[in-house]
């Protein structure tokens, strides 16, 4: 694939996905065009083909994915409840900062007045461990626990903020309600094993590994790893944090995304900005 054929096709993509509607489209589709002009034309070939995978949700887009996600939960379910406990999914050491969860939270507490389907139920918002860790908390038959994030990537925090809940012997995991507007595939497997109810707008798949059977899969990872070589200090992020080959932005690109989407490259001395760049695209 040329420089001329990337580009125009390319073009093409931010057409179908509606990308040129963006605040930032320009500087997004700019920084994808000097990307794939330092490339060969496999490498081309493999990020275009990514390209259009990718998911970008705006913070704009956040009232509207998070009401829907919380409507996606069973009428049967819902109708049993009379609270509704909500709590950002965090760290221990993150409690009390304005994290992604928190800002949801704020959203869902202004809107809530739109989510018919809780109009007999009680929403309840938490922003401290120690309420639900206290071992006199305990949830009643008709109340449950919402725990709330934009993106859920290789469940490291979700299990840090589980852990710290599971303090308290009361909160078992048929209580537990994982509400986000993605999250990894693969992390909502293994979450879901364990009992916990997950729901949200979009399921994310890895990249590259969902979509190509052996030896294929094994050919385009090696090739992203040639990719990943020209990001000065990218191979902690090596295929997206701890492996994700996540394809997503959202008000911030998380780290689990490929990071030549999101970390700046290097060609000689000369250094370029990345089309998702995390200082661009954080919006909260």
């Amino acid at each position: 694939m040329t420089i001329v054929e990337s580009i125009t096709y390319l073009n093409k993509v931010f057409k179908a996905k509606k990308w040129t509607d963006r605040d930032i489209d320009e500087y997004v589709f700019d920084n994808f065009c000097t990307l794939l002009d330092n490339l060969n034309e496999r490498e081309r070939e493999l990020i275009i083909e990514l390209v259009e995978r990718y998911q970008w949700i705006t913070s704009l887009e956040y009232q509207e994915k998070i009401l829907s996600t919380l409507e996606s939960v069973e009428d049967e379910k819902i109708e049993k409840l009379k609270t509704v406990y909500l709590f950002p999914i965090i760290k221990f050491e993150d409690e009390g900062k304005v994290k992604s969860g928190t800002f949801l939270m704020y959203q869902i507490k202004a809107f809530k007045k739109f989510l018919k389907k809780y109009s007999k139920v009680e929403f309840k918002y938490v922003t401290k461990f120690e309420y639900l860790t206290d071992a006199q908390f305990e949830l009643k038959d008709n109340e449950t626990l919402y725990l709330i994030d934009d993106y859920i990537g290789s469940g490291e925090t979700l299990n840090d903020c589980l852990e710290e809940l599971r303090k308290n012997k009361n909160i078992t995991n048929d209580k537990l309600n994982i509400i986000a507007i993605a999250i990894q595939q693969h992390t909502s497997d293994l979450i879901s094993k364990e009992g916990i109810s997950i729901y949200a707008g979009y399921f994310s798949p890895k990249g590259l590994s969902d979509f190509n059977d052996s030896p294929i899969r094994e050919e385009k990872i090696a090739l992203m790893l040639e990719i990943e070589k020209l990001i000065p200090g990218g191979s902690h992020f090596s295929l997206g944090y701890n492996g994700c080959e996540a394809l997503i932005t959202l008000a911030r690109t998380p780290d689990n995304t490929f990071p030549i989407f999101w970390m700046k490259h290097r060609i000689g001395k000369k250094y370029f900005d990345a089309p998702f760049s995390r200082e661009e695209t954080f919006e909260i």
